[in-house]
């Protein structure tokens, strides 16, 4: 309530002069009395308020309420003088109130120990009003924000809204949830010793569980072993890439968990094979040319078309292609033909990869196994190079690649009616994906974190809705951004 009122001075103040009248007010060294604003929760200082350039300076007292000694319970009591605490309050754009807060002071008669009146304005050692930490909590939510471009808009520094961050938001991890995705996101070595950091997520709910400072199997290790082994063993299932010692740390720490391998990276390592012979091929009829279209023909055609060869057809637009060089325009159909019929490898590689994509996406963990082993002795038998080491790769991972196909209730979709199942998801890391790209925002928007712990926390704070606001702010320890 008492915050509310003296918001609404605030407004009274806003409204009261328009933009030209407050600078008007400005130049003329008018300095705004008392006695326009009422309706609100403070007996004002019966001087004046002043303005400064964009701040308003305000003193204000609180209206007496009825108090009692918090020793004794005693409510004879007698005032002792103030103290003052000066608040910045930032809630408008145009101008920042600087606030003189006068807190009476009490003796109680009784036990004659001291007390001063509650002050629902702010929060005990801070210099922001609590809507104005509501304020900055809330423009911390959206990924494309910043400490400083928050500082800029509120008329306060930088380092008030990472102290207010740093206070109220401090993410601790709950329970393991039943399926993870593990992955790593590159950051720069201002924010640790190490390039990678490693990244958990809530498969189901699709929220980070935790971010750890490195990927290194050590330090993975030292975090998982911190978590107890009740909650481990209520791990089923965990999505990761084809890295080692993330395949090694699971197998140990979630004795109950089957791995899956993620279907996009592997997709993605059998595109490197097949760029690996279309660069090949390409390079055959490279001329050399400053400029690409006075090359050979076969180079222009495999050049600019090349996303043909790891795309699906059918994801390619309907629109007809212009190929200057041959001053004529193609479907896409045509185009295809033409970059086939240039090379056999050429063409052998794109059916390998298409017929690899067609697994992927059609076949399902009843018949998957089966089909893999017709699609890894084709790899084998191609005589390509890159899809044979592809095959090994393949042949290494094969069980966990299998455990791709699982399918499980995607918790993310309500059924419409109470009879219908939720809608089935197959275990991927497709997920992830999703946050990193939020992740890789809010790294580059902030000029790149030095603190790892509050690049964690506002990662998390941005990405995950429910993390909540400390009741009792933390203490702040020195950190640097």
């Amino acid at each position: 309530m008492l915050l509310s009122r003296f918001n609404r001075l605030f407004k009274k103040i806003h409204n009261t002069y328009s933009y030209w009248a407050y600078r008007e007010l400005q130049k003329s060294g008018y300095i705004i009395h008392s006695s326009y604003f009422i309706h609100t929760n403070f007996d004002f200082d019966r001087t004046r308020f002043r303005t400064s350039g964009r701040i308003i300076y305000v003193d204000a007292y609180y209206i007496p309420e009825e108090q009692s000694c918090p020793i004794c319970g005693f409510t004879a009591l007698s005032k002792n003088g103030h103290i003052k605490k000066t608040v910045k309050h930032c809630t408008y754009y145009t101008m920042l109130f600087v606030v003189t807060c006068h807190i009476q002071a009490y003796k109680c008669q009784h036990c004659h120990s001291f007390f001063y009146e509650k002050d629902p304005f702010s929060n005990p050692n801070e210099t922001l009003s609590k809507e104005s930490v509501f304020i900055i909590l809330d423009k911390l939510k959206q990924a494309n924000t910043t400490f400083e471009s928050i500082a800029k808009d509120l008329h306060i520094s930088r380092q008030n809204v990472i102290d207010v961050f740093d206070r109220y938001v401090d993410y601790s991890p709950g329970e393991l949830p039943s399926i993870l995705s593990l992955d790593e996101k590159h950051v720069n070595k201002r924010m640790t010793e190490n390039t990678y950091l490693f990244i958990i997520v809530d498969f189901k709910n699709v929220k980070i569980f935790d971010i750890v400072y490195s990927r290194h199997k050590y330090a993975i290790e030292r975090y998982f072993n911190k978590i107890p082994l009740e909650q481990r063993k209520k791990v089923l299932a965990i999505t990761m890439d084809m890295w080692e010692p993330y395949k090694e740390v699971c197998e140990r720490y979630f004795i109950n968990a089957i791995i899956a391998v993620d279907s996009f990276h592997v997709m993605e390592t059998i595109n490197q094979a097949m760029d690996k012979i279309r660069i090949s091929v390409e390079q055959k009829f490279n001329l050399k040319t400053e400029n690409i279209e006075d090359n050979h023909i076969y180079y222009y055609m495999i050049k600019k078309f090349k996303f043909f060869f790891v795309k699906e057809l059918d994801d390619i637009g309907d629109n007809y292609f212009y190929v200057r060089k041959l001053g004529a325009r193609f479907t896409k159909q045509q185009i295809l033909k033409y970059l086939l019929d240039i090379d056999e490898k050429l063409e052998k590689a794109y059916y390998l990869t298409a017929q690899y994509r067609e697994f992927n996406k059609a076949c399902v963990r009843s018949n998957c196994e089966e089909e893999l082993e017709a699609i890894l002795d084709r790899f084998y038998a191609s005589g390509l190079a890159p899809f044979f080491e592809v095959a090994k790769t393949i042949s290494t991972w094969k069980k966990y690649i299998i455990n791709s196909f699982v399918v499980v209730p995607d918790a993310l979709t309500k059924p419409k009616t109470a009879i219908e199942e939720p809608k089935p998801r197959r275990l991927s890391n497709g997920a992830i994906e999703g946050l990193n790209a939020i992740i890789e925002k809010i790294n580059l928007n902030g000029n790149g974190y030095s603190n790892f712990y509050r690049f964690r926390n506002r990662c998390i704070y941005v990405i995950n809705k429910d993390v909540p606001i400390k009741n009792t702010p933390i203490k702040l320890k020195k950190q640097s951004k």
